[in-house]
Order: C-alpha cells, then sequence, then structure tokens
C-alpha cells in the first residue's frame, strides 16, 4: 500500500499504526526553521518506543516554526529497527517496523530515503502555495480568487500552528505590493490558514467561514455603521491540489486529511470511524481589517469602547445576516488602529453557522474557547 501520496515506488509499505493522541514528551525542540523531518535514535535496549515521544514532540516544533508545512514526515529508530511516520493534520501512521539486520530490510529503508529524496517538494508536504525569500526575507503567498491567483507578501506569520494534531490555524499580515530590498510590508490584508473539520462536500459544509464572511461582507457595504467592525472578505475558499485519481490521472481535488493519502491506505482506514468522522480540510480566507489584541488597549475607557463595538457587531450580524458566532472571546475581539477612532473588531467566524442550519451541524470535535464555553457544551 502507498504510504506516500500516490508514490508507486512506496506500494511496499503498510500502515501498523494509527495514533491520533501523541505522547507526551517534556524535553526542549531543536531549531526546527529549516528542518524536513525528524529522526529519532534510540540504542536497541530503549527502542523505538522510547524514540516516539521525542519525535512526536519535535515534529509538533516544526510545524509551529515552518508556515508553510501541510503535513510532516519522521522516523523513529531502535537499534536496528526503524519506522517511518506520516502526520497528517489530525493522525500520525506509523508504517511497520523496518529491520535493518537483514537484506530486504535495509533495502526497503534505503527505497525510502532515496523517494525522500527525489520527489516534489509538495509531496514532503510543502504547502507550493507559500514561497520562502530568504534572500530578500518575505514570504510569497498565492491565493485563488474569481479573476485567478492573487499574489500576496508577508514578513511572516503572526499566529503559528501550537499543536500536533488539530486546526494548525496559521495567520499572516499581508499586502499585494512586493517589496524591494530592505524594503518594509505595510499590511492591510489579513490571510489565515487552517484545517478545520468540515464535510467533503462543500455544498454542505454548514460551518464555512468564507461563506459566512461573503455574507457579512455584503452587509457591512449596505451598512456603513458596520465599517471596521469586522472583517470583510477579499480572496479564497478551498486550497485545491493535484492528485493521481484512480484511473482518471491528474487532478485538482480539495486538500483534505483524506485527499493527501493514497485510496490504498484510506481502505485500510475506513473501518476506523475516528478517520472517517474527522475529515479536515484545508482552506485559505483573505479579509481586509487588520486590528490590535485587547492586552494593547491603553485605559477602561477604551475597553468600553472596543467592547461595545463588538457586541452591536454581534447583535448586528446576527439580525441582518442570521449567522450565530459561538466562539465569542477576548482572543476573538480586536481593536483598529488609533490613528483614527478606536474601534473594536469582532474576528474569527470559523465555529459560526447560520441559524437555519443550526441542527443541521454535526461535529466530533468540541468547539470554541474553554473559559468562555458555554456551560451546556462543557457538560454535553
Amino acid at each position: 500500500v502507498d504510504l506516500y501520496l500516490n508514490l508507486p515506488q512506496f506500494d511496499d509499505y503498510t500502515i501498523g499504526t494509527l495514533i491520533t493522541n501523541p505522547p507526551e514528551q517534556e524535553n526542549e525542540a531543536p531549531m526546527l526553521a529549516d528542518t524536513f523531518a525528524i529522526v529519532e535514535v534510540k540504542s536497541a535496549i530503549q527502542g523505538i518506543g522510547k524514540a516516539m515521544p521525542q519525535l512526536f514532540q519535535y515534529t509538533r516544533g516544526i510545524y509551529n516554526e515552518q508556515y508553510d508545512r501541510r503535513f510532516a514526515w519522521g522516523m523513529a529508530v531502535g537499534g536496528k529497527k526503524a519506522q517511518a511516520v506520516f502526520f497528517g493534520p489530525n493522525y500520525a501512521l506509523a508504517s511497520d517496523t523496518i529491520c535493518v539486520d537483514d537484506a530486504s530490510g535495509r533495502a526497503k529503508l534505503v527505497k525510502l530515503l532515496v523517494d525522500w529524496s527525489f520527489c516534489e517538494s509538495h509531496r514532503l508536504g510543502y504547502d507550493p502555495a507559500i514561497l520562502h525569500n530568504k534572500r530578500l526575507r518575505y514570504y510569497e503567498i498565492n491565493v485563488g480568487g474569481e479573476d485567478g491567483p492573487i499574489t500576496y507578501y508577508s514578513k511572516g506569520a503572526v499566529i503559528s500552528a501550537e499543536r500536533l494534531f488539530g486546526r494548525h490555524t496559521r495567520c499572516f499580515i499581508a499586502s499585494t505590493a512586493k517589496p524591494g530590498h530592505g524594503a518594509t510590508i505595510e499590511p492591510d490584508i489579513f490571510i489565515k490558514y487552517a484545517w478545520p473539520e468540515a464535510t467533503e462536500d462543500a455544498n454542505v459544509d454548514y460551518r464555512d467561514e468564507g461563506r459566512h464572511l461573503q455574507k457579512i461582507t455584503k452587509t457591512i457595504e449596505a451598512e456603513p455603521s458596520l465599517d471596521r467592525k469586522c472583517p470583510r472578505y477579499q480572496s479564497g475558499g478551498r486550497v485545491m491540489i493535484n492528485r493521481r485519481v484512480g484511473n482518471e490521472g491528474i487532478k485538482a481535488v480539495d486538500d483534505t486529511s483524506r485527499s493527501i493519502l493514497s485510496d490504498g491506505i484510506c481502505q485500510q482506514l475506513d473501518d476506523d470511524q475516528d478517520f472517517v468522522n474527522g475529515l479536515r480540510v484545508h482552506k485559505v480566507i483573505c479579509m481586509k481589517g487588520v486590528g490590535k489584541p485587547l492586552k494593547e488597549l491603553e485605559n477602561v475607557f477604551e475597553v468600553i469602547c472596543v467592547m461595545a463595538d463588538a457586541m452591536e457587531c454581534h447583535w448586528e450580524i446576527y439580525q441582518r445576516c442570521k449567522i450565530l458566532h459561538r466562539d465569542i472571546s477576548t482572543n476573538n475581539i480586536l481593536f483598529s488602529d488609533r490613528s483614527s477612532k478606536i474601534k473594536g473588531m469582532l474576528i474569527d467566524f470559523d465555529h459560526a453557522i447560520c441559524e437555519d442550519d443550526k441542527d443541521a451541524v454535526r461535529h466530533f470535535e468540541r468547539t470554541g474557547t474553554l473559559p468562555f464555553m458555554s456551560i451546556n457544551n462543557l457538560e454535553g
């Protein structure tokens, strides 16, 4: 079965383990900004079991430090035995044990390393839409729009993925103006990448943040009082990747926690309900409206003004759009620059739903920010 995104060279590998809860490890991770994959090696006495926790911990660091990673690879080695590990958005897949004390095991390991060395970068887990210009120190981000791709430029992520499994949310502040050598970027666009739980059929994806923001943006245009109180949709949607689909050849498909695997591996995992029910879809949204966190407010009067604006925004969006935000927290309220009258801004609509769809929404993760979740949600 193909462990590696439809590369036929990996037909000799089968999934040995599906891991959805990473083992704990408290050691500090090394510098990981330029690391392709972690190989954690232990002695034969310690074995692979001792290598796995550190492998998981360090791979978490890769997601945190590399803003262009969709997924990651790793390897745990204990004495003469090794396991290759594939880290998806909400799971890790470990291969069967490779024994290097016999010729077939050594051949399999060498084959794996060679395939890693010669395949395309997107098959190693890098996002082809995010390019890092290390010389000029900026990121070039290409996002699909109605009239074709739009290129944005950013100095880096202001929010980075902090967990090994989950949404892997990354946020950039960016501009459409290409910076020159030594030039600064004056950001006016907020770009959000994430892997939220979603349905495979986009037409019944009731919690789609992009769809909600498009509806809200049309309302803002007709209601000037909401200007600068919530973000305005610019472009984005589901991220597409090129994938070999059966006998149909290469096709553009949604980038999901399922489509990054081969059909053979998906068939192995179809009996696992955590894998089947926990589909995650890679999405990107570009929004107008860049704010600052509440901790930068200077006095109580500013706090009251900002919170009043957020409350008004929440109420008006419900009244005019029939959209329920469902994740109000201090992290999801910002304020605009003091260059003009200070205003509060309500953000992060990725848990929102339309009121008419609330009974149709079913998901398998507890959503919201823990200190601000309702009692019914916590007890349910």
